[in-house]
Protein backbone atom coordinates (compact mmCIF):
# COMPACT_ATOMS: atom_id res chain seq x y z
CA UNK A 1 0.00 0.00 0.00
CA UNK A 2 1.49 3.58 -0.74
CA UNK A 3 -0.01 7.19 -0.08
CA UNK A 4 1.01 10.32 -1.98
CA UNK A 5 2.70 12.64 0.50
CA UNK A 6 -0.28 15.07 0.37
CA UNK A 7 -2.86 13.25 1.81
CA UNK A 8 -4.93 14.54 4.72
CA UNK A 9 -5.96 11.83 7.15
CA UNK A 10 -2.62 9.87 9.13
CA UNK A 11 -2.92 7.65 11.97
CA UNK A 12 -1.24 8.51 14.86
CA UNK A 13 1.80 7.24 14.47
CA UNK A 14 2.56 9.58 11.71
CA UNK A 15 4.32 13.20 12.41
CA UNK A 16 2.06 16.32 13.98
CA UNK A 17 -0.54 18.36 11.75
CA UNK A 18 1.93 20.89 11.82
CA UNK A 19 4.52 18.72 9.76
CA UNK A 20 1.36 17.53 7.56
CA UNK A 21 0.52 21.41 6.61
CA UNK A 22 4.25 21.62 5.89
CA UNK A 23 4.73 18.79 3.26
CA UNK A 24 1.16 19.80 1.43
CA UNK A 25 2.26 23.29 1.48
CA UNK A 26 5.40 22.17 -0.39
CA UNK A 27 3.30 19.87 -2.48
CA UNK A 28 1.05 22.39 -3.76
CA UNK A 29 4.28 24.06 -4.60
CA UNK A 30 3.42 27.31 -1.49
CA UNK A 31 7.08 26.75 -0.41
CA UNK A 32 9.53 29.27 -2.29
CA UNK A 33 12.97 29.05 -2.04
CA UNK A 34 13.97 31.19 1.08
CA UNK A 35 11.51 28.82 2.79
CA UNK A 36 12.76 25.80 1.70
CA UNK A 37 16.32 27.10 2.12
CA UNK A 38 14.62 27.85 5.83
CA UNK A 39 13.54 24.22 6.34
CA UNK A 40 17.32 22.77 5.33
CA UNK A 41 18.84 24.64 8.38
CA UNK A 42 15.62 24.01 10.45
CA UNK A 43 16.66 20.15 9.70
CA UNK A 44 20.21 20.73 10.56
CA UNK A 45 19.32 21.80 13.99
CA UNK A 46 16.90 19.40 14.56
CA UNK A 47 19.53 16.86 13.58
CA UNK A 48 22.10 18.66 15.68
CA UNK A 49 19.90 18.26 18.60
CA UNK A 50 18.75 14.91 17.87
CA UNK A 51 22.18 13.93 18.19
CA UNK A 52 22.76 15.76 21.76
CA UNK A 53 19.93 14.32 22.88
CA UNK A 54 20.83 10.54 21.77
CA UNK A 55 24.50 11.21 23.62
CA UNK A 56 22.79 12.04 27.05
CA UNK A 57 20.12 9.26 27.16
CA UNK A 58 23.27 6.80 25.82
CA UNK A 59 24.96 8.05 29.48
CA UNK A 60 21.94 7.98 31.31
CA UNK A 61 21.27 4.64 30.23
CA UNK A 62 24.50 3.33 31.31
CA UNK A 63 24.15 5.28 34.94
CA UNK A 64 20.75 4.90 35.86
CA UNK A 65 19.03 1.66 33.63
CA UNK A 66 17.23 1.90 30.52
CA UNK A 67 13.82 2.16 32.98
CA UNK A 68 14.89 5.69 34.31
CA UNK A 69 12.34 8.06 34.09
CA UNK A 70 14.76 10.67 32.62
CA UNK A 71 15.83 7.81 29.53
CA UNK A 72 12.13 7.12 28.83
CA UNK A 73 11.08 10.71 28.78
CA UNK A 74 14.51 11.51 26.54
CA UNK A 75 13.35 8.44 24.29
CA UNK A 76 9.70 9.71 23.92
CA UNK A 77 11.43 13.10 22.59
CA UNK A 78 14.09 12.02 20.79
CA UNK A 79 11.21 9.67 18.84
CA UNK A 80 9.03 12.76 18.21
CA UNK A 81 12.18 14.78 16.73
CA UNK A 82 12.97 12.23 14.84
CA UNK A 83 9.77 12.14 12.88
CA UNK A 84 9.26 15.88 12.40
CA UNK A 85 13.10 15.97 11.34
CA UNK A 86 12.42 13.13 9.09
CA UNK A 87 8.95 15.30 7.78
CA UNK A 88 11.40 18.18 7.16
CA UNK A 89 13.60 16.59 5.33
CA UNK A 90 11.01 15.38 3.17
CA UNK A 91 9.46 18.59 2.86
CA UNK A 92 12.41 20.20 1.67
CA UNK A 93 12.99 17.48 -0.86
CA UNK A 94 9.68 18.09 -2.42
CA UNK A 95 10.00 21.96 -2.20
CA UNK A 96 13.76 22.10 -3.81
CA UNK A 97 12.74 19.35 -6.75
CA UNK A 98 14.00 21.19 -9.45
CA UNK A 99 11.52 21.53 -12.51
CA UNK A 100 12.32 18.88 -15.21
CA UNK A 101 12.37 19.86 -19.39
CA UNK A 102 9.35 18.42 -20.83
CA UNK A 103 10.36 16.91 -24.32
CA UNK A 104 8.55 18.26 -27.82
CA UNK A 105 4.81 16.17 -27.32
CA UNK A 106 6.09 14.00 -24.35
CA UNK A 107 5.92 14.18 -20.72
CA UNK A 108 7.36 13.46 -17.86
CA UNK A 109 7.03 11.79 -14.45
CA UNK A 110 9.02 11.86 -11.66
CA UNK A 111 9.02 11.75 -7.81
CA UNK A 112 10.20 10.28 -4.20
CA UNK A 113 9.70 6.84 -2.90
CA UNK A 114 10.07 6.40 0.60
CA UNK A 115 8.99 4.16 3.43
CA UNK A 116 6.34 4.57 5.91
CA UNK A 117 9.09 6.22 8.66
CA UNK A 118 9.61 9.02 5.40
CA UNK A 119 13.08 7.45 4.85
CA UNK A 120 13.96 7.60 0.69
CA UNK A 121 14.27 4.06 -0.65
CA UNK A 122 16.82 3.17 -3.15
CA UNK A 123 17.15 0.58 -6.39
CA UNK A 124 13.47 0.21 -6.80
CA UNK A 125 12.23 -0.19 -10.30
CA UNK A 126 9.16 2.63 -10.93
CA UNK A 127 7.38 1.97 -14.98
CA UNK A 128 3.82 1.80 -16.13
CA UNK A 129 1.38 -0.50 -16.34
CA UNK A 130 -1.93 -0.91 -18.41
CA UNK A 131 -5.25 -2.14 -17.26
CA UNK A 132 -4.33 -5.29 -17.04
CA UNK A 133 -1.84 -4.49 -15.26
CA UNK A 134 0.67 -5.75 -17.74
CA UNK A 135 4.52 -3.52 -18.15
CA UNK A 136 4.00 -0.63 -20.55
CA UNK A 137 7.96 -0.87 -22.29
CA UNK A 138 7.11 2.08 -24.75
CA UNK A 139 7.49 4.40 -21.77
CA UNK A 140 10.36 2.91 -20.74
CA UNK A 141 11.27 2.39 -16.38
CA UNK A 142 13.46 4.44 -13.56
CA UNK A 143 15.22 3.51 -10.39
CA UNK A 144 15.21 5.20 -7.35
CA UNK A 145 18.61 6.60 -6.20
CA UNK A 146 20.03 7.08 -3.02
CA UNK A 147 17.26 9.91 -2.06
CA UNK A 148 14.56 7.77 -3.20
CA UNK A 149 14.36 10.19 -6.13
CA UNK A 150 12.82 8.65 -10.11
CA UNK A 151 12.03 9.84 -13.06
CA UNK A 152 10.51 8.63 -16.04
CA UNK A 153 10.82 10.80 -19.78
CA UNK A 154 8.90 10.10 -22.76
CA UNK A 155 10.35 11.85 -25.72
CA UNK A 156 7.79 10.96 -28.96
CA UNK A 157 9.24 11.75 -32.43
CA UNK A 158 8.53 16.09 -32.06
CA UNK A 159 8.07 16.07 -35.75
CA UNK A 160 4.95 13.95 -35.07
CA UNK A 161 1.29 14.97 -33.84
CA UNK A 162 1.28 14.98 -30.09
CA UNK A 163 0.31 11.54 -28.61
CA UNK A 164 -3.50 11.65 -26.91
CA UNK A 165 -3.30 11.31 -23.08
CA UNK A 166 -1.90 8.10 -21.97
CA UNK A 167 -3.87 6.53 -19.06
CA UNK A 168 -2.13 4.26 -16.81
CA UNK A 169 -1.02 2.75 -13.44
CA UNK A 170 2.32 3.39 -11.54
CA UNK A 171 3.51 0.40 -10.40
CA UNK A 172 6.80 -0.36 -8.32
CA UNK A 173 8.89 -3.40 -8.13
CA UNK A 174 11.96 -4.60 -5.41
CA UNK A 175 15.03 -5.15 -6.95
CA UNK A 176 13.88 -8.76 -7.67
CA UNK A 177 11.81 -7.71 -9.96
CA UNK A 178 8.28 -8.30 -7.41
CA UNK A 179 5.39 -5.74 -7.64
CA UNK A 180 5.04 -4.64 -4.29
CA UNK A 181 2.89 -1.54 -5.20
CA UNK A 182 0.49 -1.15 -8.08
CA UNK A 183 -2.08 2.05 -8.40
CA UNK A 184 -5.62 1.17 -7.50
CA UNK A 185 -6.86 3.79 -10.38
CA UNK A 186 -5.66 4.94 -13.44
CA UNK A 187 -3.88 8.33 -13.84
CA UNK A 188 -3.28 10.36 -16.84
CA UNK A 189 -0.19 11.54 -18.67
CA UNK A 190 -0.41 14.55 -21.00
CA UNK A 191 1.99 15.82 -23.73
CA UNK A 192 4.08 19.16 -22.47
CA UNK A 193 3.34 18.07 -19.00
CA UNK A 194 4.95 17.15 -16.03
CA UNK A 195 3.82 15.38 -12.90
CA UNK A 196 5.30 15.13 -9.22
CA UNK A 197 3.99 12.02 -7.69
CA UNK A 198 5.79 11.24 -4.50
CA UNK A 199 4.77 7.90 -2.94
CA UNK A 200 5.25 6.64 1.11
CA UNK A 201 5.23 2.62 1.02
CA UNK A 202 3.77 1.41 4.07
CA UNK A 203 4.87 -2.01 3.07
CA UNK A 204 7.16 -3.72 0.64
CA UNK A 205 5.93 -6.75 0.63
CA UNK A 206 5.67 -8.71 -2.73
CA UNK A 207 2.01 -8.47 -4.00
CA UNK A 208 2.18 -12.00 -5.34
CA UNK A 209 2.77 -13.72 -8.58
CA UNK A 210 1.22 -13.31 -11.75
CA UNK A 211 -1.99 -14.79 -12.53
CA UNK A 212 -1.23 -18.43 -13.91
CA UNK A 213 0.13 -18.19 -17.76
CA UNK A 214 1.09 -14.90 -17.26
CA UNK A 215 4.83 -13.92 -17.89
CA UNK A 216 6.80 -12.19 -15.04
CA UNK A 217 7.59 -8.66 -15.41
CA UNK A 218 11.28 -8.49 -16.13
CA UNK A 219 13.19 -5.35 -16.37
CA UNK A 220 16.77 -4.90 -16.99
CA UNK A 221 19.18 -4.08 -14.08
CA UNK A 222 21.08 -1.05 -13.57
CA UNK A 223 24.00 -0.99 -15.65
CA UNK A 224 27.79 -0.47 -13.68
CA UNK A 225 29.61 2.27 -14.42
CA UNK A 226 32.38 1.98 -17.25
CA UNK A 227 35.57 0.74 -15.32
CA UNK A 228 33.82 -0.18 -12.11
CA UNK A 229 35.34 -3.60 -10.60
CA UNK A 230 33.23 -6.53 -9.60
Amino acid sequence: MAYNLDINAKDGSNPAATAKSLMNDAWASNIDSQTAQQLTGLTQIRQARLSQQQREVATLTTQYGADDTDVVTLNTSIGVQQSFASVLGATRDIATIAAPTVPANGWVLHGHVRDNKLQPIATLTVCLADEQKNFLSAYGYAYTDATGYYIITYTPDPSAPAPAPLSAYLEILNSSGQAIYIDSAAFTLTSGTSLLRDLLLTSQTPLGGPPPGTPPVKVPKPKKPAGSGG
